[in-house]
């Protein structure tokens, strides 16, 4: 059952299950929303765009309106339990920073249909109720330069020979983690030192992040996410982490994480990155039975989610995560140079 009559239809050329949350597509009107997309609304119904009931406008019942609306589900829950934006336009109660409302009916698993009464004002109270934790760093300033600490600064930098976070590279903020053609071991690296996440509380990472020098060999290795700690040399000898991955002379974007029971090796989620190019990146620790990698181009509206036949696990790891990048080359003259625009991470504050 449903209660909603406000319903608008959109231009869709791309076919979509009925009842998932949906926004704005560049390429076919209408997508599937992330978990935290704010959704234009829920489709009312399949949309066909080929054969029988075929149809060039996708009627989508708005996020706006009171009443309450027909969800599919991303996973088993009950009645009356809180849910928030799931993958592929679902619904959860796995918690986020976009509750939708409360269902009326229990869930017995993903792909049950549920009736949800949406609760625009929940994001507030949510929030305030959470009292969760956000770290935002735009790398705006006087970021030191090469081979000198940071000042005034809550993060730490490491790195060898002058070489690693230079300075403030580009409008808006930009921090390279760059090496030259001295064949020598190298590695630049950007964390908290304090841990400021706990691994228990949810944390979700986001950066955005370009590769603007793959490096001319497998010498060199680029990461990038959450970690118990930084290390002198090689990330993977770090206690515990989930993280991006790109070797040195490629730009296969990969995912890999390790709890120090579990070490799942780098996968290759088979997005090629562009040169020279942002994206922005999101890791999703809220099941850290089930960590969730996450890339897309800037502009886009929907998550697209990595290596989702895997599964990344931190469930063996507690305790405290630093958001971190690492860029790291044994004894060779291959240049690096990946970029950072901004660092996002949110996490329930108890």
């Amino acid at each position: 059952m449903q209660v909603n009559t406000g319903v608008r239809s959109f231009a869709c050329t791309q076919a979509l299950a009925p009842y998932r949350r949906v926004v704005r597509d560049a390429t076919y009107g209408l997508g599937y929303a992330g978990p935290e997309d704010h959704e234009l609304g829920t489709l009312k119904q399949r949309h066909v765009v080929s054969g029988v009931g075929a149809s060039a406008q996708a009627p989508v019942c708005l996020a706006n309106l009171p009443g309450t609306v027909k969800m599919e589900a991303a996973g088993a829950f009950s009645q009356y339990d809180t849910v928030y934006g799931a993958e592929d336009g679902k619904v959860d109660d796995v918690p986020n920073a976009n509750p939708i409302g409360i269902s009326l009916q229990d869930a017995s698993g993903a792909g049950s249909l549920v009736e949800v009464l949406r609760l625009p004002y929940m994001a507030l109270e949510t929030g305030a109720e959470v009292g969760g934790i956000e770290i935002f760093e735009d790398f705006l300033g006087d970021w030191d330069a090469a081979g000198t600490a940071l000042t005034g600064h809550d993060w730490t930098k490491t790195e060898t020979n002058g070489l690693g976070v230079t300075s403030v590279d580009g409008p808006n903020g930009v921090l390279k983690f760059a090496a030259d053609a001295v064949s020598e071991a190298a590695t630049a690296t950007l964390f908290m030192e304090n841990g400021p996440v706990d691994v228990d509380q949810n944390p979700i990472v986001e950066m955005k992040v370009g590769m603007f020098d793959k490096g001319d060999n497998t010498a060199v290795d680029f990461d990038w996410g959450l970690a118990s700690d930084d290390h002198a040399t090689d990330f993977e000898s770090i206690a515990a982490f989930a993280a991006f991955h790109v070797d040195g002379n490629t730009l296969d974007l990969k995912c890999h994480s390790d709890d120090g029971a579990t070490d799942v090796a780098a996968v290759d989620s088979t997005v090629n990155l562009v040169d020279d190019t942002y994206y922005e990146f999101r890791i999703d620790c809220t099941n850290k039975a089930d960590v969730k990698f996450y890339y897309r181009a800037l502009g886009a509206n929907a998550w697209t989610r990595l290596c989702s036949t895997t599964t990344f696990t931190l469930s063996n790891y507690t305790g405290t995560l630093t958001p971190i990048i690492m860029v790291e080359k044994t004894s060779d003259d291959s240049t690096f140079d990946l970029r950072a625009d901004w660092v996002r991470v949110r996490a329930e504050r108890t």
